[in-house]
């Protein structure tokens, strides 16, 4: 059974979790001797070994008392390795791997074991106008300088300060668009800038730490979904040297940490770390290697989150709510336009855009938009028979209903209809959750009473939807079909409601990446519904849809020559989108308005 958040803040607990993870390290520390390795193994094993010693000079810094045994039979291992010619003298030979050689130089030096002879070597490597000038990508860049820095050899290269403002994280990017590479970038430009939190960088000028905090979270949620226990140690790690220890996203990837430990200390590694066929058959070997860097990185979220020489800084104050000025001019002309296109379009195809339209109109507060669409259907349909509206389902019908009655217009064959419906329901004292937003609206219509409204209502069971082995869209849909059941907008911080709406947020970047603007606007709406309008991976999305606006005010590009099937797909997402993005401006539910009629 998973733990809760409160089972996992005891130090002791952290302290358990450390301990085995470097047991586990401990009794497999001849593995990351390269000399050991078959020969398709041991480029791979100096990585490891670089990766170990860093953990363990980072013990050395982070925590002034004396080595554990643990750490210390991981000390000697490494020790071993690099006082070996046919391990440091490699680096003269091959520039290009400086890091791999100088960052177990650096953890040694940290620890106390100083090689004059491996420093000569680095030193000799530095000097020889390669091993630090070619090409690397920023945040590779920053991870040399820090290499250098801790090593305590001198260059001449651009100061850290200089490379921070041409990385991802500094560019403050859209979380859900970034691939476990791009996130690898992030998490490691926060501890090399920040010296694995030891000091406090200067970030360039713009940046918002509160937003990067906020990423990080963000990226949590994803990466926790995701079963991706490598990425959320790290991004544990992050948050912490940010100085951030009240973070409620970090106390639930603890508790995800502390699940995914295996009983020996091994804590699994993401899919596709290690090539299938190296080890091959070693069933032994293959666990330590797709599992040795997550049990690492976990180990180091515990040492900092101990850390005695690591200070907390206050939270950074949280954004400020996104600008809805933009985002409402945006939402204007998309009802502008598919208020227009469903003029344009067959009647019975038009309804639903029309009604979108005046979903759109109504938050925000211009229903005059709308007018001409609403006044021409209303006249279209006047005879039309019961058959129609219950096609068109709920939310069709009562958009479009009260777009009418906010204009004062009326459409006799859809008052005859909420009139019979309103009628039925006297008749019964239970209805189905589905049916909530349906009441909702001849409530406030004044087709029934409120009383027997609010009964019926009442009556709805307030579960959450299941969503194991639902499609995420369909979730999405059965949360607005359900969004009159609690008030609006729902908890989603509570034990029944968060996992829906991480089930959401996880569904956002395949969305992205198959270009299904539709479901990204599905996922917005119950998103918003769900409590998370301010949330980074909601704001993110919904300017993702923003940015897909053309001049016309039309939403999406089809990538399609063809001219119906344009007008098809665009008119598709503008209607999802216009209902979205009104969901987002609304602060209330839409359905609560000052009513015309009278019961």
């Amino acid at each position: 059974m998973a733990a809760t958040p409160a089972e996992v803040d005891p130090p002791e607990v952290r302290c358990a979790v450390e301990a085995r993870a470097i047991a586990w390290l401990a009794a497999r520390r001849t593995r990351f001797d390269p000399e050991r390795a078959e020969e398709a193994g041991v480029l791979f094993a100096r990585k490891a070994l670089v990766e170990l010693a860093l953990l363990v000079g980072l013990r050395a810094r982070l925590d002034p008392s004396p080595l554990d045994p643990d750490f210390g039979l991981l000390l000697d291992q490494v020790a071993d390795v690099a006082g070996r010619a046919s391990y440091r003298e490699l680096v003269v030979r091959d520039e290009g791997a400086l890091l791999l050689y100088a960052g177990t130089y650096a953890a040694l030096r940290l620890c106390g074991r100083e090689d004059p002879e491996f420093r000569r070597a680095i030193e000799q490597a530095v000097s020889g106008r390669y091993a630090t000038c070619f090409e690397r990508i920023p945040y590779r860049q920053l991870d040399l300088l820090h290499t250098l820095e801790l090593a305590g050899v001198d260059h001449t290269l651009p100061t850290v300060d200089a490379v921070l403002p041409h990385t991802l994280l500094c560019a403050d990017p859209s979380a859900f668009k970034l691939a476990d590479r791009d996130i690898y970038a992030i998490t490691h430009t926060v501890f090399y800038a920040t010296d694995f939190g030891l000091r406090t960088p200067n970030w360039p000028n713009g940046f918002d730490s509160a937003r990067a905090v906020g990423l990080l979270e963000a990226l949590l949620v994803l990466c926790r979904r995701r079963g991706n226990a490598d990425l959320v140690a790290e991004l544990v790690c992050s948050l912490f040297c940010l100085g951030v220890r009240d973070s409620a996203e970090a106390d639930r990837a603890w508790t995800f940490l502390v699940d995914v430990q295996e009983a020996d200390g091994r804590v699994d590694g993401p899919d596709g770390v290690v090539h299938p066929k190296l080890g091959e058959g070693d069933v032994e070997y293959q666990k330590w290697a797709t599992g040795y860097h997550t049990t690492i990185v976990t180990a180091l979220a515990c040492l900092l989150a101990r850390s005695p020489v690591l200070t907390q800084r206050p939270r950074p104050t949280a954004p400020l709510p996104a600008d809805t000025n933009g985002l409402e001019e945006a939402l204007r002309r998309s009802v502008v336009w598919l208020s227009e296109a469903s003029l344009t379009d067959a009647a019975d195809s038009g309804l639903p855009q029309a009604a979108a339209a005046a979903r759109g109109a109504r938050a925000l507060g211009r229903l005059d938009l709308v007018e001409p669409a609403l006044s021409a259907l209303a006249g279209h349909f006047d005879a039309a028979p019961d058959q129609l509206w219950v096609r068109h389902g709920v939310e069709v019908v009562a958009e479009f209903a009260r777009g009418l009655d906010g204009l004062g217009l009326a459409c006799d064959s859809l008052e005859r209809f909420l009139t019979s419906t309103a009628a039925a329901l006297r008749e019964v004292c239970v209805v189905p959750a589905d049916a909530s937003a349906g009441i909702r609206c001849l409530v406030d219509l004044g087709v029934l009473a409120a009383d027997h409204g609010a009964a019926l209502l009442a009556s709805v069971t307030h579960a959450p939807p299941d969503t194991d082995g639902v499609a995420a869209g369909l979730v999405a849909l059965r949360i607005a079909q359900r969004a009159d059941q609690v008030p609006h907008p729902r908890a989603a911080d509570g034990a029944s409601w968060r996992p829906v709406a991480e089930r959401l947020a996880a569904a956002l970047p395949a969305a992205y990446r198959n270009y299904q603007l539709g479901e990204m606007a599905a996922l917005v709406r119950a998103l918003t519904i769900l409590g998370w309008g301010e949330h980074r991976l909601t704001r993110d999305a919904a300017a993702f849809l923003l940015s897909q606006q053309t001049p016309t005010g039309a939403v999406g590009y089809p990538a399609r020559d063809g001219g119906n099937d344009r007008a098809r797909a665009q008119r598709a997402w503008t209607q999802s989108c216009v209902i979205a993005l009104a969901e987002l401006i609304t602060p209330r539910p839409l359905g609560q308005m000052a009513c015309r009629r009278v019961a």
